[in-house]
């Protein structure tokens, strides 16, 4: 579900044509210090599709306005569903609403990770996240497991995983790229509700 960031932007604001005919093509060294946002979702699996969805809107208006100013490559939203039990307790330490079925969190991945990789390379950064408040006893003690969509021949080990991503180049962010995150992620985390 590849949703070019500039192509959204410019659907909120028009660009005149004359300053369409003068932006130049972008070169490969250039998108390489872009980085390529990926809007996580991690969702109750035990919720309706609608219930899950209903959010999407919402949080990629947010994940757009952070971005706004930034040079980046582009925006997916990728979803990652776990136990019912697991995401109320991940609720409960996050303070979100009884009634929200979804958790959302930005992250930039390198403009070189090839696209087919973006949503397993999503999923292992909102996993990860997800187990640094399980090694820390934050989410109650509630055992989870991550079913994660990965690509043919990928292995499903954490740490196989996580080499294979680094062997993809999935973070591997230049200077601008982290200095354009960083004013995204302030963004994003300022304007929660």
């Amino acid at each position: 579900m590849g949703l070019p960031c500039r192509a959204e932007l410019d659907n909120l604001r028009p660009v005149p044509p004359a300053t369409q005919a003068t932006v130049s093509p972008v070169h490969m060294s250039e998108a390489a210090n872009r980085p390529f946002l990926v809007l996580t979702a991690i969702c109750d699996a035990s919720a309706r599709p609608a219930a899950i969805t209903l959010g999407h809107g919402d949080a990629m208006e947010r994940a757009l306005t952070a971005a706004e100013g930034q040079d980046t490559e582009g925006l997916d939203l990728v979803e990652l569903p776990i136990a019912p039990a697991a995401f109320a307790a991940l609720r409960k330490q996050l303070g979100v609403p009884e009634s929200a079925v979804t958790v959302y969190d930005i992250f930039p991945l390198s403009s070189k990770l090839r696209e087919e990789f973006r949503k397993i390379a999503a999923q292992f950064l909102a996993a990860e996240a997800l187990w640094t408040l399980e090694d820390q006893g934050m989410l109650s003690g509630v055992p989870f497991t991550v079913n994660f969509d990965l690509p043919r021949g990928w292995d499903k080990d954490p740490k196989k995983l996580h080499a294979r991503l680094v062997e993809e180049r999935a973070l591997d962010l230049g200077e601008e790229a982290i200095v354009a995150f960083k004013h995204i992620k302030t963004a994003w985390d300022a304007s929660a509700k």
